[in-house]
């Protein structure tokens, strides 16, 4: 009996489970998918699994492969099975996967059951799916136990072995032994893998150390000789898979001292309201100076959990710009760390939200601070429209093409979030050195200020307008806030041209990037605030009729301020804002999470 399933890279997500207790269920998916087997069945379930692009195009398959991994109903057995899928249209993006006898053996949900698509041992996708085994109550037969294919064909070749080696039991386990650290070798990038491998080498070696006693091949002590130092591997990788279990659940997941805090955050969100979430400066890194040791650095990807902890209750969240900090070494560290804060943060959020770029994201400091040539140290911004998700609009934000500002209307809630990029530098050069670095240079152009005037701030009289930004508007909440600010002067005159509803043209005075700006607002605007970051403290000032505000940084360090590192391990390490929108009160109440201070203002 033959099944289907259907898989959109980019579109479908599900919620972020918990490690403890993990079990998932169709309402966690946006795109619930199942599959239904009966107990003992051997070879008669088939599923055929259609493999899409974020725009329903088929992914390609060519020289791909399948395997099927999953936890057994019961969470004690696991399977990893690379042996019964068939590529069948490649071209269509579609395999086939028969389940084995071995799959059904226990009755129940799986735990969890997804199929893993690779090609030349990188992986293409995870495609999680609910697999349910319905009891056969006549036959029950199986033994339950973990079913791995790669070490089942490996265990097989002992036989071969043996005869190959003329029954010298001591050459074919030798010539066995290195298979094996071979294939634990090929498994070390996969910790599930380790987890599988470990489990049943043991499994296996005890049972052959009884074959062993009870046939005589060989001599306990010629079997420890072999094996000893197999058995010294298998530790080694225990305590290599506990030192990475730690590092992949989000830097270990919400620690206990936030717990109270969300408790407290959750109550106090008013759910009447429009609520946002404002995140920024989390300088997430692994950098061992000006923020502090390594272990300190680490924290700030575990920031992004606490928000999400209450993001259920939210109608959008943004990252406000400096979510991951410089590195003096590689743009390859920093895009390692760009994408697991992408990750992370689109996988964890119930609710919709974007994410800003500031101006340490791109690893631009170094222009400046080392004085390094060439652009090759640098994130490019093709990189940051992939991991925060620019180039797919995720939920159905407004860009102009791929860009990292843009616009959300809040359902139903008469509210647009404007995300606005201050760090729009070129990659140009003078005498070989980066001309503009992000790390001193803010800078707006052209194209971003005409679309805000002809699309983004053209809303219905009755739409209320947020804006988020990373660095603030020069002569708002600071004069100078980063060396040189370059068309934020023309930003600030279209902000007041909205507000109070006017015609006319805005000319930039820079030469360097020019800007003339045709602005028709047929009425006056409800300019909410403008919410920034950058500066590492809370401040608000309303100016020439509008509300600035600037948050507290999330970094648990205010470094190089006095006092920065004892915030750390403390209540007080994570700072970040819930934005309440009282659009009949025209009120606005910002709710700090950790050492920020609560502010509210009329607009």
């Amino acid at each position: 009996m033959s099944m289907y399933l259907k898989f959109r890279i980019g579109k479908d997500k599900r919620k972020l489970v918990p490690i403890n207790g993990f079990e998932l269920n169709d309402a966690d998916s946006n795109n619930p998918q199942w599959i239904q087997g009966r107990q003992n069945e051997d070879g008669g379930r088939q599923v055929f699994v259609d493999l899409e692009d974020e725009d329903g195009s088929p992914v390609n398959l060519t020289g791909a492969n399948a395997i099927f991994k999953g936890v057994l109903p019961g969470g004690e057995y696991k399977i990893w099975d690379h042996k019964h899928s068939t590529i069948i249209d490649a071209q269509a993006g579609r395999f086939r996967y028969t389940f084995p006898k071995r799959a059904m053996a226990i009755a129940g949900s799986y735990k969890q059951a997804f199929f893993e698509v690779y090609r030349e041992g990188n992986k293409l996708a995870t495609l999680e799916f609910n697999f349910e085994v319905l009891a056969d109550l006549v036959e029950e037969n199986i033994i339950p136990s973990d079913y791995i294919t790669p070490f089942e064909d490996l265990y097989g070749k002992l036989k071969e072995y043996l005869v190959k080696f003329n029954g010298d039991f001591e050459a074919a386990m030798a010539q066995w032994k290195k298979d094996v650290a071979d294939l634990i070798t090929e498994l070390n990038a996969d910790v599930s893998g380790i987890n599988l491998t470990i489990t049943e080498i043991k499994t296996q070696l005890s049972a052959l150390e009884d074959k062993i006693k009870a046939d005589g091949l060989a001599t306990i002590a010629d079997l420890n000789a072999l094996i000893d130092p197999l058995i010294e591997r298998i530790s080694q990788l225990e305590n290599y898979n506990s030192a990475i279990s730690i590092g992949t659940d989000v830097g270990g997941g919400i620690r206990d001292i936030f717990t109270n805090q969300i408790g407290n955050m959750r109550s106090r969100i008013n759910p009447d309201i429009v609520n946002i979430g404002m995140l920024n400066d989390v300088h997430y890194t692994d950098r061992d100076t000006y923020w502090g040791p390594d272990s300190i650095a680490k924290t700030g990807i575990t920031h992004i959990l606490n928000l999400a902890s209450v993001s259920d209750l939210l109608d959008y969240a943004v990252s406000v710009g400096d979510n991951t900090d410089d590195n003096a070494d590689s743009s390859k560290f920093s895009e390692k760390r760009i994408m697991d804060y992408g990750t992370t943060w689109f996988t964890a959020l119930e609710c919709p939200s974007a994410i800003l770029i500031g101006n340490h994201d791109d690893n631009s400091s170094h222009a400046l601070v080392d004085g390094v040539t060439g652009d090759d140290f640098i994130v490019k911004d093709s990189y940051f429209a992939k991991a925060y998700r620019q180039n797919i609009n995720l939920f159905g934000e407004k860009r102009n093409g791929d860009s990292n500002y843009f616009y959300y209307d809040i359902p139903d809630k008469n509210v647009r979030v404007i995300g606005i990029d201050d760090y729009e530098n070129p990659h140009t050069f003078d005498d070989g050195k980066l001309k503009y670095p992000r790390i001193v240079n803010s800078i707006i152009t052209d194209t971003q200020l005409n679309w805000l005037a002809t699309d983004a701030l053209q809303v219905p009289s009755d739409t209320h307008v947020a804006i988020f930004m990373h660095c603030p508007i020069d002569g708002t909440t600071t004069d100078n806030p980063t060396n040189i600010c370059i068309n934020h002067d023309v930003l600030k005159s279209l902000l007041e041209a909205y507000v109070s509803g006017t015609n006319g043209t805005l000319v930039g005075s820079n030469t360097d990037f020019p800007t003339s700006v045709k602005y028709s607002f047929a009425s006056k605007g409800n300019l909410i605030g403008v919410f920034a970051g950058h500066v590492h403290y809370d401040d608000y000032k309303q100016v020439d009729g509008i509300n600035y505000v600037a948050n507290l940084n999330s970094v648990g360090s205010d470094m190089p301020r006095p006092g920065g590192k004892e915030y750390f391990n403390t209540n007080d390490e994570d700072s970040w804002a819930v934005i309440g929108i009282d659009t009949s009160k025209r009120h606005v109440k910002l709710i700090k999470f950790g050492r920020g201070t609560d502010m509210d203002f009329d607009y």
